[in-house]
């Protein structure tokens, strides 16, 4: 409220309590009844301005409060593409095949791998299936702009590409420049990851 003046809200309360008084006494002429309704119009206005500027006082004060709780939420949640990346990276360094060793000797050599670690290498047949919900969620807020129409046509074109040359074509040239992503983005790199996987051969 610094920017208000209230000193004026003052002189013209004294205006009208001058005015008061003299209606009360008697004293007050036709003349004088002018000066006192553009004192009171004056002051309506200005305690309308200090009413709107208290409400908007209260609302900024109280969105602040609410956007440092949404900022503490995103600092803590746990970005699931993230995680999703990193396992994929764990589980890609696999021991390459030799004919010098048996199916027995390179599975007791090598770490345990769980079963979803051995299916999150396979080939994907349609992306659709293989995006969840909550993946296509994260997606559709993340790298287009929360528009769930954008991200269903996209994947949809990521489908039906011939070749994987074609497709990382679309995702480098068309979605990437018109979204702006960034290569370092473990959520474009999941993307990246889920188009080869499309076109990987058995």
């Amino acid at each position: 409220m610094k920017e208000f003046n209230f000193s004026t809200i003052e002189n013209l309360s004294k205006d009208l309590n001058e005015g008061i008084v003299k209606l009360n006494n008697g004293n007050l002429s036709t003349k004088d009844i002018q000066p006192l309704l553009i004192a009171a119009r004056l002051l309506h206005e200005r305690l309308s301005i200090l009413q709107y500027l208290a409400e908007k006082k209260d609302q900024d004060s109280s969105e602040t409060e609410s956007q440092k709780e949404t900022e503490k939420i995103e600092e803590n949640q746990i970005n699931l593409i993230d995680v999703i990346v990193e396992e994929e990276a764990k589980t890609e360094k696999v021991e390459p095949l030799t004919s010098s060793k048996s199916v027995n000797e390179m599975h007791s050599n090598s770490p345990q791998t769980s079963l979803a670690d051995q299916f999150g290498q396979q080939p994907i047949i349609d992306l659709n299936k293989e995006i969840g919900i909550n993946e296509r969620y994260l997606m559709t807020e993340n790298l287009f702009g929360g528009d769930s129409q954008e991200c269903t046509n996209a994947i949809h074109k990521l489908n039906e590409f011939e070749n994987l040359v074609l497709a990382q074509d679309y995702l480098k040239k068309e979605l990437s420049q018109k979204f702006n992503w960034s290569t370092k983005s473990n959520q474009v790199k999941r993307l990246f990851k889920l188009v080869e996987r499309r076109y990987q051969t058995t």
